[in-house]
C-alpha cells in the first residue's frame, strides 16, 4: 500500500511540475492521498484487549445473533500495562451501537479506561424495491430486504417485508431508501361513507343505533357518524364498522 501511495505522488507530482502549476493545489492533494492513506491504519491497541473488546460487544443482548464490528477512535489509546487480566464492561447506560465507549479495568491497580469505539452492526433491514407513492396501501413486491450497518438507520427500520404490508405509506419513498415505521401507518377501519353500527352508552344504560361515517379513521380514533334521522354525531372506532359513544 505504502509503494502504490509514493509511486502516485511521484507521478502527479512529476505532471503538475511539468505544467507549473501551484505547489498549494499540490499540498492539498499530497493531504488527501495521505488521509486516504492514513485511513487504514489500524489502531494501537493490544490484541489480548482487541479480542476482549470485540467478544464483549458480540454479547451485548441488543446485537445478539448479529454481525459486529468493532472500529478504534482513538488510534494510540494510552492503555496502562496490568499485572492481571484486564476486564471489560460498559457504564450504565451506554448503548453498545454506533460512537460510543468500552471501559477497561485494572482491579490489581484500581484504574479504569474508557476507549471510545464505533460499533457496527451488520443485519437486514427494508428498503423501497420501487418509487413509492405516499398514501398508497405497500403491497407485495414494493419492497425488498438489503444488508447494510443498522447503526446508519433510525432504530424504527423495518427488518422485514411482513411488517410493511397492507400499511399506508404517509409520504412518497424513492427507490431503495430505508422504511421505518414512522413512514406508515394502519389503514383506516372505517372511510367516509361506509355504514357504521353506533354504541352509545352511559350511566345504567346501553342503546344501539346506525349511521354513515362522515370521516374516516383507525381502531382508537374519533368520527364523526351521520344518523338517519340527520343528527351528526362523534365517537370513538372500536372495530371495524362499530363506534362507541360515551355520554359520561
Amino acid at each position: 500500500m505504502r509503494n502504490v501511495f509514493k509511486t502516485l505522488v511521484y507521478k502527479t507530482l512529476t505532471f503538475f511540475k511539468a505544467r507549473s502549476y501551484s505547489l498549494a493545489f499540490l499540498s492539498i492533494l499530497i493531504s488527501f492521498f495521505g488521509l486516504l492513506f492514513a485511513q487504514n491504519v489500524i489502531a494501537n491497541v493490544p490484541p489480548d484487549i482487541d479480542v476482549a473488546i470485540k467478544r464483549f460487544v458480540a454479547r451485548n443482548p441488543m446485537v445478539a445473533g448479529m454481525q459486529t464490528e468493532v472500529e478504534y477512535i482513538d488510534q494510540n489509546p494510552t492503555i496502562q500495562a496490568c499485572p492481571e487480566k484486564i476486564e471489560v464492561g460498559s457504564q450504565p447506560g451506554i448503548r453498545l451501537w454506533g460512537r460510543t465507549s468500552v471501559q477497561l479495568r485494572c482491579r490489581k491497580l484500581a484504574w479504569t479506561y474508557n476507549l471510545a469505539i464505533r460499533v457496527r452492526v451488520i443485519g437486514d433491514y427494508v428498503v423501497a424495491g420501487r418509487y413509492l407513492q405516499g398514501n398508497v396501501k405497500v403491497a407485495q413486491g414494493d419492497l425488498r430486504v438489503v444488508q447494510g450497518d443498522l447503526t446508519d438507520l433510525t432504530d424504527d427500520v423495518l427488518r422485514s417485508v411482513k411488517d410493511g404490508y397492507n400499511r399506508i405509506l404517509v409520504r412518497p419513498v424513492q427507490a431503495g431508501m430505508p422504511i421505518g415505521l414512522n413512514d406508515l401507518r394502519e389503514p383506516a377501519v372505517i372511510a367516509i361513507g361506509d355504514p357504521v353500527r353506533i354504541l352509545i352508552s352511559g350511566k345504567d344504560f346501553e342503546v344501539t343505533g346506525e349511521g354513515v361515517a362522515q370521516t374516516s379513521g383507525m381502531v382508537g380514533d374519533t368520527v364523526k357518524v351521520k344518523l338517519y334521522d340527520g343528527q351528526t354525531i362523534s365517537g370513538k372506532i372500536l372495530r371495524a364498522g362499530v363506534v362507541v359513544v360515551n355520554t359520561q
